[in-house]
C-alpha cells in the first residue's frame, strides 16, 4: 500500500509499510474498541507507524478512519473525548491528551499516538497532522455549532456535547442523539436532544424511550406537564427522567438529581427548542 502521506514531514521517516483494515477485519487491530467505529458506520481503517529522523527509537502511529460522512467522525470523536484534554485549533474539531493527537478531518478520524509526550514528539505529530489535512480533500466539514447552539449555556460543562450513534441510554432502539453534561451546584445530568424526520417519528421515539425507563429500567412514570406539552417524568428510583417532543425534536434530561430540578429543565430546554426548525 502506499504511505498514509508522500511525503511525510521532514522530521519523520517510516517505520513501516501503511495497513488497511475493514469493517470486517478492524478487531484485528484495534480489539476491544472496533465497536465504537462499527456502530458509528466505519467504512475502513488505514494505519502506518512512523519514527523521528533524529531519534529513530520514538515512533508515533497514525491511525486515518473514513467514518463515511462528517457527523460520524464526529460522533466517534466526541464519544471518546475525556474531561482532561486540551482543545486545539486543528482541522474541524481536535485536542490532545497526553501523547495522543485526535482530529476530524471531513469524514475522517484521525488519532496520532506516541511514544511519549515530550515537546519534539508532539512537534511531529502536528506536523503530521497538519500535512495530512493539507494533502487530503474532503466534499463537507464536520460542523456541529447549530446543534450545540440548541442546549442551554448556563450549567454546560465546557467541551461536554457529544452525538452518540447507538444505544443511547443503553437503549439500542435510540440511536444519532446529541448530548451535553450539565452541572448545578454539586449534581450532574444530561441533556439530550434528537433531530428527527418529523413530529411524528419524534412522537414515537419519546414513547419507546418512556417506555424503555419504566419496562427496562424498572421506573416509574410519575407526571406529565403542560409546558412543553406532554412531557412524561419517570422516577428512576434515585434520578428522574424527562422527555418530550416540540417539533421534529425529541429531548429531555436524563437521571436529574429530582423531580423539581427535572421540571425546571424540561422547561428551559423546550423554551429554547420551541419554534426551532
Amino acid at each position: 500500500m502506499p504511505d498514509l502521506l508522500s511525503p511525510w514531514p521532514g522530521v519523520l521517516r517510516p517505520m513501516s509499510a501503511a495497513e488497511e483494515f475493514s469493517p470486517a477485519t478492524l478487531s484485528d487491530k484495534i480489539d476491544g474498541k472496533a465497536e465504537v467505529y462499527l456502530s458509528a458506520g466505519i467504512a475502513g481503517m488505514r494505519c502506518q507507524r512512523v519514527a523521528l529522523a533524529s531519534a529513530p527509537q520514538t515512533w508515533i502511529e497514525m491511525f486515518v478512519f473514513d467514518m463515511g460522512k462528517p457527523a460520524n467522525a464526529f460522533s466517534v470523536f466526541s464519544s471518546q473525548k475525556r474531561a482532561d484534554v486540551a482543545d486545539l485549533s486543528l482541522g474541524d474539531y481536535a485536542y490532545r491528551a497526553g501523547n495522543e493527537l485526535s482530529f476530524v478531518h471531513g469524514q475522517f478520524y484521525v488519532e496520532l499516538v506516541a511514544t511519549d509526550e515530550s515537546p519534539a514528539t508532539i512537534d511531529a505529530a502536528m506536523a503530521a497532522a497538519r500535512a495530512y489535512i493539507a494533502a487530503t480533500a474532503v466534499a463537507a466539514h464536520a460542523d456541529v455549532s447549530t446543534d450545540e447552539a440548541l442546549f442551554p449555556r448556563e450549567g454546560l460543562v465546557a467541551g461536554s456535547v457529544t452525538l452518540l450513534s447507538t444505544d443511547v441510554f443503553g437503549f439500542d432502539g435510540l440511536k444519532d442523539v446529541f448530548v451535553a453534561q450539565y452541572r448545578e451546584g454539586a449534581d450532574e445530568f444530561t441533556l439530550f436532544v434528537a433531530r428527527r424526520a418529523g413530529a411524528r417519528d419524534a412522537a414515537a421515539a419519546a414513547a419507546s424511550l418512556v417506555n424503555f425507563f419504566v419496562k427496562d429500567c424498572g421506573g416509574k412514570e410519575i407526571g406529565r406537564m403542560p409546558s412543553p406539552a406532554g412531557a412524561v417524568l419517570v422516577d428512576s428510583g434515585g434520578s428522574f427522567e424527562g422527555v418530550f417532543v416540540t417539533g421534529a425534536f425529541l429531548a429531555g434530561v436524563h437521571q436529574a438529581p429530582s423531580r423539581e430540578s427535572a421540571e425546571r429543565w424540561v422547561k428551559r430546554l423546550g423554551q429554547g427548542l420551541a419554534g426551532k426548525p
